[in-house]
């Protein structure tokens, strides 16, 4: 699942335990995307790109530990880059049997939700649950 710290993503991976605690062996990947800021020509400073490294790790170490208060297996992702484009990448390395996503902002069910929740959708390669 891709996890950011939010409040959506947190509601995120709480649905994505409780889903996980009903299967016996259940392992859950947990992904954070460290993404150049914008504004920033490149190249962007290695202390910018450090400071948001620290960021994702601790975010990624706190989303272990929810994990593991109820499960055995938690695995544990940070990746640099697009965030829609190197989750679909670690998806395609994992063949996970569910995407679970957050989202940030309401839509209108006519559109998508967001671009990585598009991504997973114009696939059509995963099942996908996006957490409001």
């Amino acid at each position: 699942m891709g996890y950011d710290g939010s409040e959506q993503a947190e509601r995120a991976l709480d649905f994505a335990i409780e889903l996980a605690s009903h299967e016996t062996d259940s392992e859950i990947h947990v992904a954070y995307v460290v993404q150049k800021p914008g504004g920033i020509p490149d190249p962007v400073p290695s202390e910018v790109m450090d400071a948001l490294t620290r960021t994702g790790n601790e975010a990624l170490r706190n989303a272990e530990r929810t994990v593991r208060k109820s499960l055995q297996r938690a695995v544990v992702h940070l990746e640099v880059g697009s965030p829609a484009e190197r989750l679909f990448a670690l998806a395609t390395t994992l063949e996970p049997d569910l995407v679970v996503l957050g989202t940030l902002r309401p839509s209108a069910p006519e559109r998508l939700p967001g671009s990585v929740p598009s991504r997973f959708l114009k696939s059509r390669r995963y099942p996908l649950l996006v957490v409001p």
